[in-house]
């Protein structure tokens, strides 16, 4: 295995090293593995925002694997509700020719693909990988250790403070009798 390799993490990065439609197959899947791991707007937004290179002259694809990426972008986008970056909507970003992910169900595809899809000519049904979760985002390990060392240490100040009234009233009593 190369130990040099890593999945994309990025929308822009998914372009990376791509010399054929198969290659380009590949990242976005690889990509769709690590956008899993995303849970919030602000983190899935930082991984499309960057425009990624154009393919179009590199694979003589007519513009699809461009196309795919805008629309899978543009799509999740929208299932986030996020603004989609500008990059989408560049024209070069629309395929010449119509694709269908399984042409002998091209009436299916035409019918099912979501209008991001249709409008660059990309008859699909894309994989729905983000699952954004409602409130605050997850913290590090080391900041929930801090929070909760913090925590411990005001719960046992109170606690010392409390057993040091205590044990004023107690001599105040004693003192008393």
């Amino acid at each position: 295995m190369n130990e040099a390799w890593k999945r994309p993490q990025t929308a822009a990065q998914v372009c990376d090293g791509v010399d054929d439609p198969e290659t380009f197959g590949r990242n976005i899947r690889d990509w769709q593995h690590e956008l899993r791991r995303v849970h919030n707007r602000r983190e899935f937004s930082r991984r499309v925002a960057e425009p990624p290179p154009l393919l179009r002259e590199r694979l003589h694809d007519y513009g699809q694997c461009d196309a795919y990426l805008a629309s899978y972008v543009e799509w999740l986008c929208e299932r986030a509700n996020v603004d989609a970056p500008a990059w989408t909507d560049d024209r070069r970003r629309i395929a010449d020719r119509a694709w269908y992910d399984y042409p002998p169900l091209w009436k299916q595809a035409l019918l099912l693909a979501p209008s991001a899809f249709r409008r660059r000519h990309v008859f699909t049904t894309p994989e729905a990988v983000l699952q954004l979760r409602a409130g605050r985002p997850r913290l590090p390990e080391a900041s929930r250790r801090h929070t909760n060392a913090e925590r411990q240490r005001r719960y046992r100040a109170r606690v010392r403070e409390k057993l040091d009234r205590l044990k004023r009233l107690e001599d105040e009593r004693a003192d008393s009798t």
